[in-house]
């Protein structure tokens, strides 16, 4: 692991050996496991885990120079990469690209449940949406239709709790 001059690491933060990597500026704000990358000017939110080969792009590397902040309690699924910023109780799954520009498709039921989380989020119902759409919201779950290749969201109610003997 490596964790660079600069960063700030909140008090429970579990950096794991290996490849994990936190770049300077970037930190957590509470116990966040860490398996992945966090690059610079990313911010992770207390009880998040970020998984093995996870990155979180930073004004560096791969986003349109806006810092990207990952809420509480969500999960990066090993081998995500995550370029937009994602509210509380977020669920990328394995593998997932969410960036800006990814397409995702969200049927009129789950665009209603993902609605009523996220009270201010003030659009209409369409069933694609880019990632910059998404940023921010709360309670989404990134995934890719294993039959079809086509990547969607869900709304997740998924409780995501840290191995406290770990913190």
């Amino acid at each position: 692991s490596k964790v660079r001059m600069g960063a700030q690491l909140a008090a429970g933060t579990t950096v794991m050996p290996g490849a994990s990597y936190i770049n300077f500026n970037a930190g957590t704000l509470g116990p966040v496991m860490v398996e992945g990358r966090i690059s610079s000017s990313a911010v992770v939110g207390a009880g998040s885990d970020v998984g093995g080969g996870a990155s979180i792009l930073g004004v560096l590397s791969g986003t349109s120079g806006n810092p990207i902040s990952i809420g509480e309690n969500c999960l990066l699924g090993a081998n995500s990469v995550t370029g937009v910023p994602l509210g509380d109780g977020c669920i990328v799954d394995a593998g997932i690209a969410v960036l800006e520009g990814t397409k995702f498709y969200v049927s009129e039921e789950e665009f209603a449940k993902i609605k009523e989380a996220n009270p201010s989020w003030s659009v209409e119902y369409k069933d694609i949406f880019k990632g910059v759409e998404l940023a921010g919201l709360n309670g989404v779950h990134f995934r890719q239709d294993s039959t079809t290749g086509q990547m969607k969201i869900f709304r997740s109610k998924k409780e995501i709790k840290l191995n406290e003997d770990l913190h």
